[in-house]
């Protein structure tokens, strides 16, 4: 049976998660894949919709792939971070992310947003003593109008 972890420790673990999800909407909104990607567990499963991302390699062919195929500029602001520590090296989260996206360069105007999605998220701690994403789910709860469906998947 699992040692209870003691309240410093479970500060600790949140901070952590909290900086991995802040860095997550960081680098994807800057372009940043590499940094992106590494935010990943070598196994971990990225799905959005019907789009199913399996690894670090798919995911990052899903952004860069994303990033080459003309201009884009993104804000994901996330909010409610929630989390479900279950030891030091396991943990789920929930969070609301709203997404501002547009394939153009700024200023973009109206400011309408693209997208207001759940986050479902499962981490890992790894053998370098960093916090990882290994799935995230995102489910669309608030979609415009001009949203064609997430990227990566043929339409």
């Amino acid at each position: 049976m699992a040692t209870p972890l003691d309240s410093a420790k479970r500060l600790q673990i949140e901070l952590a998660l909290r900086e991995l999800n802040a860095n997550f909407c960081y680098f994807l909104d800057h372009h940043e894949t590499d940094q992106l990607v590494d935010l990943f567990t070598d196994d971990a499963i990225y799905t959005h919709g019907e789009r199913r991302s399996q690894g670090r390699d798919a995911i990052f062919r899903l952004f860069h792939d994303r990033e080459t195929s003309g201009p884009r500029t993104a804000r994901h602001m996330q909010s409610g971070l929630r989390f479900r520590i279950t030891d030091e090296h396991t943990a789920a989260g929930q969070s609301v992310c709203m997404t501002f996206a547009a394939n153009q360069l700024p200023p973009i105007m109206p400011a309408i947003p693209h997208l207001v999605a759940d986050f479902v998220d499962e981490y890992r701690h790894c053998s370098d003593k960093r916090w990882r994403i290994c799935r995230r789910h995102i489910e669309r709860i608030f979609v415009d109008v001009q949203n064609d469906g997430p990227i990566g998947v043929d339409r």
